[in-house]
């Protein structure tokens, strides 16, 4: 489901903030540039941004809280934002934790690291990050909604104890997501809101963007029932 012509690449480094509107038919490929790849990703309609992405539908209409390849990201309408349509890392998705903030990343990483010591690598927590991105868009706190967190994953214990899997993508591993709207994608390259190892070291990450493709009937082959009408949908909201 994705071209071979890259009209985007370029690195994602630790602790950075990243936004792009992909074109319907687009393909975005994540690939982790070391083992501690860890991002967080809030994204919407391009064309109204009233519309984004919606965590409780998109695991709701899917009957799993844990995404794979051949799932999709919903969005509050009914209609599917982005399609997972590569996935090495097994399943490194989570759509539960939510994201970090300064006072989280103050406790899990102890080390003294300010904007004074650091400069540009100063530890920046996720809000922070989207809170500046989105107002480039003329959005702000009231735009903020529940982030999916990928290249890591949240297990679910005794009914309703989160914590975080040990198990981390490694190096060259890609997600890939399908944009079947125009959709813009803000990005935070910053630790799990989880992650209390007291190392703030999250992998670089390359984006590569490939250009649009027209959607055919057998790219829907092994998605669900759920999914396609999600598709059906979509492409009613184009014709």
């Amino acid at each position: 489901m994705r071209s071979e012509n890259v009209v985007l690449n370029e690195i994602l480094p630790s602790s950075v903030k990243w936004s792009k509107i992909i074109k319907r038919g687009q393909t975005i490929q994540l690939k982790a540039k070391g083992n501690n790849a860890s991002l967080s990703a809030m994204f919407y309609n391009a064309s109204n941004v009233a519309e984004r992405f919606n965590s409780a539908d998109t695991v709701k209409i899917q009957w799993n809280a844990f995404l794979n390849k051949n799932n999709v990201l919903f969005s509050e309408m009914g209609r599917v934002l982005f399609a997972i349509t590569d996935d090495s890392t097994d399943g490194l998705f989570d759509t539960l934790a939510g994201i970090s903030n300064p006072r989280i990343i103050k406790e899990n990483f102890k080390e003294e690291a300010t904007y004074d010591s650091c400069r540009n690598a100063y530890y920046k927590s996720d809000r922070e990050n989207f809170l500046i991105e989105l107002g480039k868009y003329g959005m702000g706190k009231k735009d903020m909604i529940p982030a999916l967190n990928l290249f890591r994953k949240v297990d679910v214990k005794g009914g309703s104890n989160l914590e975080l899997n040990p198990r981390c993508a490694k190096e060259g591993d890609i997600i890939e997501l399908t944009a079947h709207m125009d959709v813009l994608l803000v990005l935070s390259n910053t630790p799990h809101v989880m992650d209390k190892t007291g190392v703030y070291n999250p992998s670089d990450i390359e984006i590569s963007i490939f250009e649009s493709l027209p959607f055919k009937d057998e790219d829907y082959a092994d998605f669900s029932d759920e999914a396609k009408r999600g598709f059906q949908n979509t492409n009613r909201y184009f014709v």
